[in-house]
């Protein structure tokens, strides 16, 4: 990987708005810091105060962090905006993945809709002269509720050299690491519409809203 090439991975794109006012401030707040603190903390903060919903991919970076909700497309965005803005070298990973990721979270209607293999975006970072994977897509809280006895994913701490990622068997194809995937992001949707995106978010917020009742009833009965 050469210097040049790296370049690419720091430029401003249509959607990766590093140079938004939202994207500017939340960079100036961080403060002066090396490069795996902001890595970790960029990490730590869009896979859990930006909660997993659905949505259309094309939404900005600078548009995801006022929301604090996105799908992975939007999530990776809005992760490799805020690593770009802070001067450290980030790109999309491609993945078609096995569409049973998606089965816990949402309504089976909509899940039949999903195509198969299915596309999953995630942020991968250079850091230490190699790309590492570094997957913020699922919140703590959709976590618990959907994942907690699966294998798909797994919500640990980053050690700033692993690779974290939804499990390698879940992956049909590896396609690599992009730059710029705006004319992907701009496509229209083969299924998604207002509708059923609320129907899915919907669905997410209703099932984590009784795993907490069940949770505080629980408590309340110890």
């Amino acid at each position: 990987m050469t210097t040049d090439s790296l370049d690419e991975y720091l430029k401003e794109t249509r959607y990766c708005d590093i140079h938004s006012q939202e994207i500017d401030d939340f960079y100036r707040a961080i403060g002066s810091r090396d490069t795996n603190e902001i890595a970790n903390l960029i990490f730590n903060f869009v896979r859990d105060s930006v909660k997993y919903r659905f949505d259309y991919p094309w939404v900005k970076a600078s548009e995801t962090l006022r929301k604090k909700t996105g799908n992975c497309f939007n999530k990776a965005n809005l992760q490799i905006a805020l690593l770009r803005r802070a001067g450290i070298p980030a790109g999309y990973g491609v993945y078609l993945v096995h569409k049973e990721i998606l089965k816990p979270i949402l309504p089976p209607d909509i899940y039949l809709l999903v195509n198969q293999p299915t596309v999953h975006v995630f942020a991968k970072l250079f850091i230490h002269n190699r790309w590492v994977n570094l997957d913020a897509t699922v919140d703590f809280e959709l976590f618990q509720c959907f994942y907690n006895n699966s294998s798909i994913w797994s919500h640990t701490h980053w050690d700033g050299l692993s690779d974290i990622s939804l499990d390698k068997s879940f992956v049909v194809e590896d396609q690599g690491v992009y730059a710029n995937i705006d004319l992907y992001l701009s496509q229209p949707p083969k299924f998604w519409t207002d509708n059923l995106i609320q129907k899915a978010n919907c669905f997410i917020e209703q099932t984590i809203k009784k795993m907490k009742k069940e949770q505080n009833d629980g408590k309340s009965h110890k």
